[in-house]
């Protein structure tokens, strides 16, 4: 029998991708997001990794550049030291007037004056020479640290002293520097010591721009501040070697680490070098915040552009996720619409059975079928007694009931999938059976015909009193190069014959391509 027309149509391919991309499409969109952020913020990691380098080669860089000034300052400085005291190792030059002495011992200091006066001790540390003049002050400094120090050791070279401020000028802060008299001998003989002005070396740490936060620290090997950029007076000649960061300083020649300043608490990234062999430290310190600023900068930039093309990726998801829904809706329900109409067109609209033209398709399908298997076709052809004389009775209204009520009779007995029940035409209808032998389609019949008398549906102008049906039954063993027109010519001449047996009686007619079964009535 035909399906239910409410049935919904099965899914085609493109509905069923469509279906699978809706309800993956956001959590696609959501995954190219996180991958599109795990990108973006793998780049921003790496590029804050290089930021961080990059700051690490330009404060080497710079440290590498400040050392060699530093370095050659003081080069220049203990040529000078060395001058002084190589000119007193000269035996003629005791007999030389104080003028010819104090030229020939500071003839080298001419060209570091910046570096302030250079003085000669003897070895019980009264001044004995002067660059400022050839008459020295009566002064002693045998209680100074850079008289005691040459005096308790032989092998220590140049020394650099505590800073001190010259009783003149307060603000004018110097550190002394010596060395040992005589040069290459192992009995002391004095000392020749001058001192430094750390402005210098303020003026020079001045020149570079390491951020409003950045800064340059020259300290004593053993910790002691002597220059710093900015400069901080009250913490000069302070002693920070308990301080962590000169702690690490002080265990290693060279190296670069991030740390927290002990003087006012900001995290930089410290670069520090010792000074050849000289007992001085340079740190250069870029403040953290300074090192990633740029990074920062450009991190907000990139990350607010990744946001906003996951946001728009999702959202497009979204919407495309709703606009194919809508679309799946109307293509569903045009195909289902389709597929209404196709089997209303297949449809008998007051019956409820198969159209003639659905019943003429199934019979052209059924008779190839028959025919490539060979397995027998029946048919039955029916039609209600005294109809016409019904109608003019009782009134179309009450013919299309009885013709109703004969459907139903046929859907009742007509059970199986493959059996297919239709009106033919007007009050005729017709039953095809595949596979169903000449007793089968006989039962078929006459439970039709059985059922449509029990009705007892009133029928004054018929024989019976009631509305009755008579049945042709025709059978065929359809060949491939045969017609299926033959089966319903078949089917109808029993049908005749049935209505010239009286009525309300099943007919079978003769069989194709089989011995004929006799005739059976009901």
């Amino acid at each position: 029998m035909l399906q239910d027309a409410t049935r919904a149509p099965p899914r085609r391919a493109g509905q069923r991708a469509g279906a699978w991309l809706v309800t993956r499409l956001v959590p696609l969109g959501l995954i190219v997001a996180a991958a599109t952020l795990l990108l973006g913020g793998a780049v921003l990691l790496d590029a804050r990794h290089d930021a961080w380098a990059r700051a690490e080669q330009a404060s080497m860089n710079l440290a590498m550049a400040v050392e060699r000034d530093i370095t050659r300052s003081l080069a220049a400085y203990d040529l000078s030291l060395q001058g002084a005291a190589m000119a007193i190792e000269q035996p003629h030059l005791a007999a030389s007037s104080p003028e010819i002495r104090q030229m020939a011992m500071f003839d080298r200091a001419a060209g570091a004056r910046q570096f302030g006066t250079l003085l000669v001790l003897n070895a019980e540390g009264d001044v004995v020479a002067s660059s400022a003049g050839p008459v020295p002050p009566s002064t002693n400094l045998a209680g100074r640290d850079v008289f005691r120090v040459h005096q308790a050791r032989a092998d220590l070279g140049l020394y650099i002293g505590h800073p001190d401020r010259a009783p003149a000028a307060p603000e004018d802060l110097r550190v002394p520097v010596s060395r040992r008299l005589p040069l290459h001998r192992s009995f002391f003989g004095g000392v020749v010591v001058g001192s430094l002005r750390l402005a210098d070396f303020q003026e020079l740490f001045a020149r570079f721009d390491l951020g409003h936060r950045g800064s340059i620290t020259l300290l004593r090997a053993d910790g002691q501040l002597l220059a710093r950029h900015p400069v901080s007076l009250p913490d000069i000649g302070r002693d920070f070697s308990a301080a962590e960061i000169v702690r690490r300083f002080m265990a290693a020649p060279a190296g670069s680490f991030p740390g927290i300043a002990p003087i006012d608490g900001v995290e930089r990234l410290y670069t520090f070098r010792h000074l050849g062999d000289y007992p001085l430290i340079l740190s250069v310190a870029i403040a953290v915040d300074d090192v990633y600023a740029a990074w920062w900068r450009k991190a907000a930039v990139i990350a607010g552009v990744l946001l906003l093309l996951c946001v728009a990726t999702v959202a497009l998801c979204v919407i495309a996720r709703r606009e194919i829904r809508q679309r799946l809706a109307a293509e569903a329900a045009l195909v289902e619409t389709a597929a209404r109409f196709e089997r209303l067109s297949q449809v008998d609209g007051l019956t409820g059975l198969a159209n003639r033209a659905k019943f003429d398709a199934e019979l052209a399908l059924a008779w190839r079928h028959a025919a490539r298997h060979r397995q027998p076709l029946s048919l039955v052809m029916l039609d209600a007694d005294c109809f016409k004389g019904y109608n003019d009775r009782y009134g179309h209204q009450e013919g299309d009931r009885v013709l109703r009520a004969v459907a139903g009779c046929i859907k009742v007995a007509a059970t199986r999938p493959e059996d297919t029940g239709a009106r033919y035409g007007g009050e005729e209808f017709a039953v095809l059976l595949p596979g169903t032998g000449t007793s089968g389609a006989y039962a078929v019949a006459e439970k039709i015909r059985a059922a449509v008398a029990a009705a007892a549906l009133p029928h004054l102008d018929s024989p019976c009193g009631r509305v009755t049906v008579s049945a042709g039954v025709a059978l065929v063993w359809p060949e491939q190069d045969s017609a299926p027109g033959q089966l319903v010519a078949m089917a109808d001449q029993a049908l005749y014959a049935a209505k010239r047996g009286g009525r309300n009686r099943v007919e079978i007619g003769l069989s194709l391509a089989a011995a004929p079964d006799m005739a059976m009535s009901a």
